[in-house]
């Protein structure tokens, strides 16, 4: 039976001379991997639309086990495709796909991440500001997949954690913010300030008094939190999908 929906090319492999096994994230059906017969044809059933970070329309038919999908079908919706001033987006782009792929699993429909990671995308394409733009789809994808941190109660103990404190621990292997009674013996910390904090939870949570998204982002991450969310989003995300994203050394070259 043919299944239909719309995708995101996360990444492309080379099977043969004229094939392709794509891995894809979809709308209706979360990620797939699929086998594109004449996939590296320039005139084919595919209509040029494999490329990464492609937006695209997808028929295919499952298979069972662990046997790989059969593409049939691929038209394309959008091509993020950056332009030689933006390099700043390509890698950002770049980066999100990689952190669909890790964060993901096969069969398992996420729409909601669906529709962020080409909003998102759009905005990288846009020239919007790019890492402000990228730390929301990072947070609110952890958010949506479950893997959101802990940021007022102790995960150990569940005590509310206030603002009287100018230094908040937050343990990366633990998922969240340590009250003091709980630090002795934990490991892999980080220290976090309430207004840091703050920032990432105005992220999450829209301002219903915001315009758009833009002002959204720009209220809620001035430049002296920037430093600091990157660098907790580096170690929390590496912890999570158990390595160092390849990505991460490019991020010093994004405006």
């Amino acid at each position: 039976m043919y299944q239909k929906t719309e995708a995101i090319v996360l990444k492309t492999v080379d099977f043969s001379e004229t094939s392709t096994v794509l891995t894809m994230f979809s709308r209706d059906f979360g990620k797939i991997r699929a086998l594109a017969k004449g996939g590296r044809r320039l005139k084919g059933p595919f209509e040029s639309a494999l490329d990464l970070m492609s937006h695209v329309s997808i028929s295919y038919i499952p298979k069972r086990g662990e046997a790989l999908d059969l593409l049939t079908e691929s038209k394309l919706i959008r091509r993020f495709r950056l332009n030689r001033e933006n390099f700043g987006g390509m890698y950002a782009g770049f980066y999100l796909i990689e952190l669909l792929n890790e964060m993901t699993v096969e069969q398992e429909p996420t729409p909601d991440l669906f529709h962020l990671a080409v909003e998102t995308l759009s905005q990288f394409i846009d020239a919007k500001p790019i890492m402000p733009a990228l730390m929301r789809f990072e947070w609110r994808a952890l958010e949506i997949t479950g893997n959101f941190p802990s940021l007022d109660f102790c995960v150990f103990c569940g005590e509310k954690i206030g603002n009287s404190s100018p230094r908040i621990e937050f343990g990366h292997w633990d998922g969240g913010v340590i009250c003091p009674k709980c630090r002795f013996g934990t490991r892999q910390i980080s220290v976090i300030t309430p207004a840091l904090r703050n920032a990432i939870c105005q992220l999450v949570t829209p301002n219903q008094n915001a315009e758009n998204d833009e002002t959204q982002e720009a209220a809620a991450i001035d430049n002296s939190q920037m430093g600091p969310m990157r660098a907790l989003l580096n170690r929390y995300v590496s912890h999570l999908v158990g390595k160092r994203p390849a990505m991460f050394n490019y991020f010093s070259k994004m405006k």
